[in-house]
């Protein structure tokens, strides 16, 4: 199970992930208390061996050993059929799960990442206020006053934002193309809308291309109108169309031309030119 407390909220919005997940935890607690119970065939052959093992010993040999290998091969039969059952159960819910967030569930997953993101950035901007312009811990501390409690609770905040973009990348990537997310995500797109090259201060750009998170690029977002998680792998694609420009639709002629090619000039006589004597013999 994913230890992401972001993701985990997010898909607790979605009321068939949670009867999946919670049915799920409960066959998994039962096969595992149940343990490894042997086969049919092995239960009642060790019913006979210990009874054969009792004659040995001096004992009468049973007189319903019938009724008694029976009864344990019942009692066996049961028990492994629970088992089977229970993995039946087991496995038919995780390809359930599965199906859940590729469908619309996951849609509804990331809209409710959506409102968290924003939540969260509006709980920035009070901190962020705070710091009077410092961008290192060292300008904090001399600024004074409540900029280093500032700093040191935004510092503390930027593991959620890591959270959240995680659980959005992971729902993101059951969508589509992993490696195509990852390179949307090196062009800025998987953070913002609208970025285009050159339209973010260098570092800023840095940190929303690597995942590198630091509090100034946390003060920077907190205020920038078009973070986001998109809700569809289509709509963060669209966003590297926009970012590519607009097509020149200047008007080319691709028409092929002929050249004729010219005929080439008599050859100059220099008088040296003689007409060979050709005699027969």
């Amino acid at each position: 199970m994913n230890s992401n407390p972001e993701y985990r909220a997010a898909w607790s919005c979605v009321p068939d992930v949670v009867h999946a997940e919670t049915q799920l935890r409960k066959l998994e607690e039962r096969r595992q208390a149940l343990g490894d119970a042997p086969s049919p065939n092995v239960a009642r052959r060790k019913v006979f061996e210990e009874a054969s093992a009792a004659v040995r010993a001096g004992a009468e040999y049973p007189s319903d050993i019938g009724k008694r290998g029976a009864e344990a091969y019942r009692n066996a039969l049961e028990a492994e059929s629970e088992a089977l059952g229970l993995q039946e159960g087991i496995n038919s819910l995780r390809g359930h799960l599965e199906y859940l967030r590729i469908t619309d569930g996951a849609e509804t997953a990331l809209e409710a990442l959506g409102k968290r993101l924003k939540e969260f950035l509006a709980e920035v901007k009070k901190p962020a206020a705070d710091l009077n312009g410092a961008r290192s811990a060292e300008e904090a501390i001399a600024a004074g006053g409540k900029a280093p409690d500032a700093w040191r609770l935004l510092t503390s905040m930027l593991g959620t934002l890591r959270n959240i973009r995680a659980a959005q990348f992971e729902i993101l990537k059951g969508l589509g193309d992993g490696h195509r997310l990852q390179l949307l995500r090196l062009k800025g797109h998987f953070e913002a809308a609208g970025i285009t090259p050159g339209g973010v201060p260098d570092d800023i750009m840095r940190a929303m291309t690597s995942g590198q998170y630091d509090v100034p690029y946390l003060v920077y977002i907190a205020d920038l109108p078009t973070v986001w998680v998109p809700t569809s792998f289509e709509e963060i694609e669209a966003e590297d169309v926009m970012d590519a420009g607009t097509p020149d639709d200047s008007f080319v002629d691709y028409t092929p031309h002929v050249s004729p090619i010219p005929t080439p000039p008599a050859p100059e006589l220099t008088g040296a030119e003689q007409t060979p004597n050709i005699s027969l013999r």
